[in-house]
């Protein structure tokens, strides 16, 4: 099921689609967010958050609280000497026979938040001088979730996507990104002052985010995600001429400089959700494996890392 969308009063929609069965009790369960806008709004929304989804990056609304677990931890587990081996055998029986019915295990996701809030309670039992030390250290089997394999293209690949796309608009970040590894929200919210032509560097400062159907910027998430990355001549050549084009661009419509790199042509955000299916349309166009937007940063990384092995 894809979801749908609701209207619920004047200017306000609900976006409603299935999740995956309760891990415990087997039930059907669903995911359900109200959005205020329009109905294009809604639409972009339940679009994320089902890409989110696929992709097991959607926080999931639960109605287990920590005190709830907290409960079940100190009647079922706490009893019961503590140690690596024990919760390694938990997590075992939780993988095969979890769910309250017995029939069936917990799926990967479901232990490893077990995992997570189990950890949290020791570390605080430890701060509390409850434990000298956590035995969470000593687990072997930490549950981990796999995560879906990102496709990647090889260099004639890259190659022929490039040719496909010169001349359109998504040639240049497309360009950038898999010359790059920047992400989606990383491209769409560049500004002309982050890149010095001279000295061959663009600046990561702010992203572009999309939340409720409403684009904003804002800055990177972490220390580590605000860089300053070297570019290649040839990239640098590339957004020379794209500037001049942009300039003449803005010439014809009489107003000022864009101050974004790649706006839409009238000068304003580009929406994330939009750029992605744009891409993804050009991918299918060009006969490609079906990478996506995000892929190229692997890419990049595959082919940086290729040549950085090739030259030592």
């Amino acid at each position: 099921m894809r979801g749908y969308i609701a209207k619920r009063g004047k200017s306000s929609w609900r976006i409603k689609f299935d999740l995956e069965p309760d891990p415990v009790t087997g039930k059907r369960r669903y995911y359900a967010e109200t959005v205020h806008g329009t109905k294009r709004d809604a639409a972009e929304l339940l679009a994320k958050r089902l890409t989110e989804r696929g992709e097991r990056q959607l926080i999931e609304r639960t109605a287990l609280t920590v005190a709830d677990y907290a409960r079940h931890w100190l009647t079922a587990i706490a009893p019961a000497k503590l140690d690596g081996s024990r919760i390694d055998k938990f997590y075992a029986t939780l993988a095969t026979s979890g769910r309250l019915d017995g029939k069936r295990g917990l799926s990967a996701q479901s232990i490893q938040h077990v995992h997570r809030l189990l950890s949290q309670i020791l570390a605080s039992a430890v701060k509390a001088q409850k434990l000298r030390a956590s035995p969470m250290h000593a687990v072997q089997t930490a549950p981990k979730v796999r995560r879906p394999q990102i496709q990647v293209l090889e260099q004639g690949e890259l190659a022929a996507l490039f040719k496909h796309l010169e001349g359109r608009v998504l040639y240049m970040p497309v360009l950038l990104a898999a010359s790059t590894g920047l992400r989606r929200g990383e491209v769409l919210a560049l500004r002309w002052k982050d890149l010095d032509m001279d000295k061959g560097t663009l600046r990561v400062a702010q992203v572009v985010e999309l939340v409720g159907g409403k684009l904003s910027l804002k800055e990177p998430k972490t220390e580590r995600s605000r860089r300053t990355i070297a570019l290649p001549d040839r990239l640098v050549a590339a957004l020379r001429s794209y500037r001049r084009e942009q300039a003449e661009h803005c010439l014809k419509l009489g107003c000022g400089r864009f101050e974004l790199v790649f706006p839409t042509w009238e000068g304003k955000l580009r929406n994330p959700s939009f750029f992605t299916k744009a891409f993804s349309r050009e991918v299918i166009a060009a006969k490609l494996p079906r990478v996506t937007f995000h892929g190229l940063r692997h890419t990049h990384i595959t082919h940086y890392s290729a040549a950085a092995c090739r030259c030592m």
